[in-house]
């Protein structure tokens, strides 16, 4: 059979995973032959490429399986790889997760107690305040004590006054502001003048009125602010225990979930390092095959060029003779 026939009939690879590579012509497996192969095509008209490249293809049959092996733990490896990767960083947004709920605060510390004390002392003031005002309009009024509180309710109520706009509540001293949190204090204290100055002198009934503005004024304030305060106590508390119950169901749900990915990990890791020395024992094998290959050609091409040299300088009839033998 022609060489050329001869590589026309092997230029594809069964695909079959049942497909055993051939063994090695015998002219490939016996350097000695291969140089009389070699020696024999050079003094003939044949060409060096046709066989070198069926060489070649011997190769690819014998490193075929070889090489589908490679490619088969290559892609074990890398998807062990990707999968490492992905808990690898599961695991570190869990880790970033639980230091940042770890380290997460309420918006403020409450302050229970500084807030009771506070509202405390307001309410025994305003409990002194009333029977002030108690005092003073009695000799007026037969319900002094209805009238009396009335009064405190009075001064107080502007102070819990809620602005309808954003433009109003970003104003730092409207008129109307002003208006709606001092007019009421000074309604009543004008009233309490009044009625003080029918049984005073005019200085004490001065005093009496402007404390007591004064008084309605500061004190609403200050208790307006209060009762915001134990609002944001009761808040900041709130979120505490939500925190503190957050902590407890999430650190321990994402640490089990740690912990499986840990072990998951090291299983995969394991596969892998089991795959290594196989891919390695190919790589080898491969390696082997193509060195091989590599030497024969280079045997094959040293002696065909050497024969075709010498049939130059060979008569036909010479030729013949050899090739004949």
């Amino acid at each position: 059979m022609a060489f050329a026939e001869q590589l026309n009939n092997k230029t594809s690879l069964p695909d079959s995973p049942a497909y055993l590579p051939e063994p090695l012509p015998n002219w490939l497996e016996d350097e000695d032959l291969l140089r009389d192969e070699a020696a024999v095509l050079g003094l003939s008209d044949a060409r060096l490429e046709e066989k070198t490249a069926l060489i070649n293809l011997y190769f690819q049959q014998q490193a075929a399986l070889l090489q589908r092996e490679l490619e088969n733990h290559g892609e074990k490896i890398g998807e062990l790889n990707l999968f490492i990767e992905q808990q690898s960083n599961r695991m570190a947004e869990l880790q970033r997760k639980t230091d940042e709920l770890e380290a997460a605060r309420p918006d403020g510390e409450p302050q229970f107690l500084k807030t009771t004390v506070g509202l405390a002392a307001s309410a025994g003031l305003m409990i002194g305040t009333y029977y002030l005002l108690d005092e003073t309009v009695q000799p007026h009024f037969r319900e002094s004590q209805l009238i009396a509180l009335g009064i405190l309710l009075a001064s107080f109520s502007g102070q819990y006054y809620r602005p309808a706009t954003k433009t109003e509540t970003n104003s730092s001293l409207s008129f109307h502001r002003l208006l709606t949190e001092t007019a009421l204090p000074f309604a009543t204290s004008f009233f309490v003048f009044i009625q003080a100055i029918q049984n005073q002198s005019a200085l004490q009934s001065i005093a009496l009125s402007g404390f007591i503005f004064v008084l309605f004024v500061a004190s609403g304030k200050r208790i307006s602010g209060l009762v915001m305060a134990l609002q944001n106590d009761f808040r900041y508390w709130n979120q505490g225990k939500k925190l503190k119950k957050e902590r407890e169901t999430k650190t321990q749900t994402w640490g089990n979930e740690v912990n499986q990915l840990t072990i998951s990990i090291d299983a995969m890791r394991v596969q892998k390092w089991q795959l290594l020395p196989a891919l390695q024992q190919v790589e080898a094998a491969l390696a082997r095959i193509n060195t091989r290959r590599a030497l024969l050609i280079h045997l094959f091409e040293t002696e065909f060029k050497l024969a075709r040299s010498l049939r130059d300088r060979l008569s036909e009839r010479q030729r013949r003779a050899i090739l004949a033998g």
